[in-house]
């Protein structure tokens, strides 16, 4: 039998050794913990030196909430492709100045690519309302098509962001393939 986690997503926890950290994910029997700096580690279920810090977080929850969109993704409701990929949950986008006297800016890769899919959603609407467009002539609406395209192509680059390859971003020359 696989133990079952004590403290659901987004539950703040103190690791005896790391200190405070804020669940972000679990699996089969591992925390996903990220703590102060970006730091993230994975912690087990049965690991004794982690006590919550606050009651946020409900495990069975978290286990409605994912079986919820599993069923509103197989009737097509919702978009369950659109995850960030195992790898990169708890995750720090770091951008670094070019300048020595510029400090670092650490940004949490969910945030990142919730901002990312935002952008996404609003090309796909875009995109919609040209082709609806009553006075746009068929070829305004190609061109317009083409910058559009163009985009997706610029933000095929965080590709590797995604769990699934189905919702990658596709440019120009890359649809037929």
């Amino acid at each position: 039998m696989s133990e079952r986690p004590r403290f659901g997503l987004g539950a703040i926890v103190r690791h005896r050794d790391f200190g405070r950290g804020r669940v972000v994910a679990y699996d089969d029997d591992r925390y996903v913990i990220l703590f102060p700096g970006g730091d993230a580690k994975t912690v087990a279920f049965t690991f004794d030196g982690l006590e919550a810090q606050d009651g946020r977080g409900d495990p069975e929850l978290d286990r409605i909430v994912q079986a919820v969109r599993g069923v509103l993704g197989d009737h097509g409701w919702l978009d369950v492709d659109l995850e960030l990929g195992k790898r990169w949950v708890g995750g720090t986008l770091k951008l670094v100045s070019g300048r020595d006297d510029g400090q670092a800016k650490d940004i949490p890769i969910e945030t990142f690519f919730k901002k990312l899919v935002g952008i996404r959603d609003r090309l796909r609407v875009l995109e919609q309302k040209i082709n609806s467009h009553p006075s746009l002539a068929g070829e305004e609406k190609l061109e317009l098509q083409g910058y559009i395209t163009r985009c997706y192509g610029s933000l095929t680059s965080f590709n590797v962001l995604f769990a699934n390859r189905a919702s990658w971003f596709v440019g120009q020359g890359e649809k037929d393939g």
